[in-house]
C-alpha cells in the first residue's frame, strides 16, 4: 500500500491587485528637468496668418515713415531755397544792378555840373547838384547792401578805393571851375576838364567795370540757386511719388490677402488709408512740381527782364553823360559822338512798351538838336537844351525816357515778389499737415490689425 502523501500546508491567497492612483502630468519645469537643458520644446501654434499681419502693419508703418520723411524733407529744400533766391540772391543781384546805373547817372550829373557852370540862366544847376548827391548816397548804400550779402571783398574794396579816387578828382573839378568867373557856357577851365577827364576814366575803367562783375556774379549765382531748387524739388516730388506708390501697392496687396483669408471684402480702416495715402501722394507731388514751374517763372518772366531794364537805364545815363561829354570835351568830341551812337543803338533794341518808344524817340531828337546847336556854335543853347528842364528840351526828355523805363523795371520787380510770395504761400501748413495725416493713417492700421492680432493671441 502506498505511502500517504505528505499534506503540503496551503499558502495564503494572494490579494487583487488594485490600480495605483493615477499621477499628474509632470509641470513643463519637471518635464525640462527630466529631459536636460536645450531639449524641452513647448507647442507652437500655428504662426502663419500672426505674422503676415506683423509684416503688414511693419511694411505700412515704414511706409507711412517714409512718406512723411520725403514729403518733410522735399518740402523743407523748396522752402529753403526759395528763401536763399528771395532773401540773398535777388536782393545782391538788385543791389548790383541799381550801383550800376546809379555810377553811370553821377558821372552824368557831374558832367552836367560842369557843363552849366556857374550862369544860372542858361542850366539848371541846382537839380544837376542835386541829382548828383542822391546818386552818391545811393551808391554808398548799393555797396554796403553788397558787401552785407556776401559780395567779393576784393570787389567791394575795389570800388570803394576807385570811388574815393574818383570823388577826389570830382571835387577838384568843381572847384577850379568854381576859380573862373564869367567863363563861357559848355567851357569850362582846361584844368577842371582834365581832373573831370580823370574821373570818368576812373568811372569807366575800374568803377563800371567791378560794378558789372559784382552784377554778373549777383546774377549768375540767383541762377544757380533757382536752377539748383528747381532740380531739388523735381526729385522730390519723384522720390515722393516712388515712396507713395510703394506705400498704396502695400496696402492694396495686404487688402487682397487680408480678403481672401479672414472673408471679408473691405476693411474700412485699411481702405481709408490707402485713400489718404493715395491723394496725399498726388498733392504733394503736384506741390513740389508746381513750385519748380513757379520758381522758373519768377526768375526768367520777371527778374531776368528787370535786370535787362535796370541795365538799359544805366546804358541810357551812360548816353545820356556822352552828350554832355561831348559839348565840354571838344577834343574827345568823335570819341564821345560815337560811345553815344552805340548805346542808343543798344536802347533802340530794349523797349519793352509803346510808352517807352516814344520817350526815347524825343530823346534822340533832342540829341541831333543838341549837335546841331554844338556845329553851330551856340553853346549857350545847347547847354539849354542839355540841361533845362523843359519839354521839348533834352534833360526833360531824357528824364521822362528814365522815367518811363523805371516804372515798367519797378513792375517787374514787384511781379517777381509778387509770384515768390505765392509761391512760398503755396507752401504753407506744409509738412505740417501731411505730418497730421500720415499720423492718423498710422493709427489707422493699427486699430484694423489690432483685432485680428487679439484673435491669435
Amino acid at each position: 500500500m502506498a505511502a500517504p502523501t505528505a499534506l503540503r500546508p496551503s499558502q495564503p491567497p494572494t490579494p487583487p491587485r488594485l490600480p495605483s492612483p493615477q499621477s499628474p502630468p509632470p509641470s513643463p519645469e519637471e518635464r525640462a528637468r527630466r529631459l536636460g537643458p536645450g531639449r524641452l520644446k513647448l507647442p507652437r501654434r500655428p504662426a502663419g496668418p500672426t505674422a503676415r499681419l506683423y509684416t503688414l502693419v511693419v511694411l505700412a508703418l515704414a511706409g507711412i515713415l517714409a512718406l512723411g520723411a520725403a514729403i518733410t524733407v522735399g518740402v523743407g529744400n523748396a522752402r529753403s531755397g526759395l528763401g536763399e533766391v528771395a532773401d540773398r540772391s535777388a536782393p545782391r543781384a538788385e543791389s548790383a544792378a541799381h550801383l550800376y546805373f546809379a555810377l553811370a547817372d553821377l558821372d552824368a550829373q557831374v558832367a552836367n555840373v560842369l557843363l552849366v557852370g556857374s550862369d544860372e540862366q542858361i542850366g539848371n544847376r541846382q537839380l544837376a547838384l542835386r541829382q548828383m548827391r542822391v546818386r552818391r548816397a545811393e551808391i554808398t548804400t548799393d555797396i554796403q547792401k553788397l558787401s552785407a550779402a556776401g559780395a567779393s571783398t576784393a570787389t567791394v574794396e575795389a570800388l570803394i578805393d576807385g570811388l574815393g579816387r574818383y570823388d577826389s578828382y570830382v571835387a577838384q573839378a568843381r572847384l577850379a571851375d568854381e576859380q573862373v568867373q564869367d567863363r563861357l557856357p559848355g567851357r569850362p577851365p582846361v584844368l577842371a576838364l582834365n581832373y573831370f577827364a580823370s574821373a570818368t576814366s576812373i568811372l569807366h575803367d575800374d568803377l563800371l567795370p567791378a560794378s558789372d562783375r559784382l552784377g554778373r556774379s549777383a546774377s549768375e549765382e540767383l541762377a544757380a540757386n533757382a536752377d539748383s531748387d528747381r532740380v531739388d524739388a523735381r526729385w522730390a516730388a519723384l522720390v515722393v511719388g516712388v515712396v507713395g506708390l510703394l506705400l498704396v501697392a502695400v496696402l492694396v496687396v495686404g487688402q487682397v490677402w487680408w480678403a481672401r483669408r479672414f472673408r471679408r471684402i473691405l476693411v474700412p480702416g485699411l481702405a481709408a488709408v490707402t485713400i489718404a495715402v493715395a491723394a496725399l501722394t498726388g498733392t504733394a507731388v503736384a506741390l513740389l512740381t508746381d513750385h519748380a514751374a513757379r520758381l522758373r517763372s519768377a526768375q526768367t518772366q520777371a527778374f531776368d527782364p528787370y535786370l535787362e531794364l535796370a541795365r538799359t537805364r544805366a546804358t541810357a545815363s551812360d548816353a545820356n553823360a556822352d552828350e554832355s561829354r561831348f559839348v565840354i570835351l571838344p577834343d574827345r568830341a568823335k570819341l564821345y559822338s560815337d560811345g553815344y551812337a552805340a548805346k542808343s543803338a543798344l536802347l533802340a533794341q530794349a523797349v519793352p512798351n509803346e510808352r517807352v518808344a516814344h520817350r526815347l524817340a524825343a530823346f534822340r531828337r533832342d540829341d541831333e538838336a543838341l549837335r546841331a546847336a554844338v556845329a553851330a556854335g551856340r553853346l549857350d543853347v545847347a547847354v539849354g537844351i542839355a540841361t533845362k528842364v523843359e519839354r521839348g528840351n533834352l534833360a526833360f526828355d531824357f528824364y521822362d525816357y528814365q522815367t518811363a523805363l523805371a516804372q515798367v523795371a519797378d513792375a517787374e520787380s514787384a511781379d517777381f515778389k509778387a509770384r515768390v510770395r505765392s509761391a512760398d504761400d503755396a507752401l504753407d501748413g506744409w509738412p505740417w499737415i501731411p505730418a497730421g495725416i500720415l499720423g492718423v493713417c498710422g493709427l489707422l492700421v493699427a486699430a484694423s490689425v489690432r483685432p485680428r492680432l487679439r484673435e491669435y493671441a
